[in-house]
């Protein structure tokens, strides 16, 4: 009888078993289907395929400030005189990339995972390594696109930001006052207020609705007119891509300084945080990328 019960259990074991392998093999078919076929459509646009390592090297002695803020969400480990690290954005690596190597291309696609700290994503992305706003306005609309109709995933939400609106609205010192950049984070009004006046710009607009905010600032601060305009003719591009809320924020920091122009996140309603990011950057000439993040592709 004991014997019987643990044949049964042992059996029962082996089943379960079984049935996670065949649930797993199925997601990894799916997986790299999907990477193949995203590849495959952006390749079919023109753009050329990029590969990386997923271990990046950095010397001690050559880290810049983007690389030493971004150390805190890495996973890093010595060997020898340099300091290793897993990938954790991809954007970032090929910044780093190009600083190193030219790349004969003027825009990519790629598709893998990256390792933000305590965190496992992949990521399918674009880069187009021009000035040429109507470009840049391309591939937004060849991601966005594909995203949509290949991966069928619809967005619901999509937040802009200009990343030059803060440094025309701050003084130096103010920009690198950590207590500001904290309270803005937080976009906390009222410590704001006590810190930089109730009748500093930043205060005044942030006082402002929401949906009043970009007008606002265009009417009563006109070196703000360029970034204000660019906001605008995002906002209608991202409106054309049936994207029903669509709205801006005025008081978003960059996550690396190369991030100089617009700034984009897309959300679905199932996501809180944004599956979909990317934005204007020079570095070393002028560029724009943007990215799908997803924990795992269902």
């Amino acid at each position: 009888m004991i014997r019987s019960l643990y044949q049964n259990s042992n059996k029962m074991e082996m089943r379960k078993r079984f049935m996670l392998f065949d649930k797993n093999n199925q997601y990894i078919i799916d997986l790299k289907k999907k990477e193949w076929e995203f590849l495959h459509h952006f390749n079919h646009l023109g753009y050329d395929l990029l590969d990386l390592s997923v271990i990046e090297k950095f010397q001690w002695n050559k880290l810049s400030e983007d690389d030493l803020k971004s150390m805190t969400n890495r996973h890093t480990w010595q060997s020898g005189s340099a300091l290793l690290s897993l990938r954790s954005d991809w954007t970032d690596a090929i910044v780093r990339y190009r600083k190193k190597y030219k790349l004969q291309t003027e825009k990519i696609a790629y598709t893998g995972p990256i390792y933000p700290y305590n965190q496992e994503k992949m990521q399918f992305g674009i880069e187009v390594f021009t000035e040429n706003i109507s470009e840049q306005k391309q591939s937004m609309t060849d991601l966005v696109d594909y995203i949509q109709a290949g991966l069928n995933q619809t967005f619901s939400v999509a937040v802009i930001s200009h990343y030059s609106l803060l440094k025309k609205l701050l003084t130096y010192d103010e920009l690198n006052d950590e207590e500001i950049l904290f309270y803005l984070k937080e976009r906390n009004l009222d410590r704001l207020s006590s810190k930089l006046g109730p009748d500093h710009p930043v205060v005044e607009i942030m006082s402002q609705p929401v949906t009043h905010q970009l007008k606002f600032a265009k009417e009563q601060y006109p070196d703000l007119e360029e970034p204000v305009d660019a906001i605008n003719e995002w906002i209608t591009l991202l409106e054309e891509q049936t994207i029903p809320t669509v709205y801006s924020d005025l008081f978003s920091l960059p996550p690396q300084s190369y991030y100089k122009g617009v700034f984009l996140q897309l959300y679905t309603s199932q996501s809180i945080e944004p599956i979909v990011t990317g934005g204007q950057y020079s570095s070393p000439s002028k560029a724009f990328g943007m990215a799908l993040n997803l924990p795992r592709l269902n």
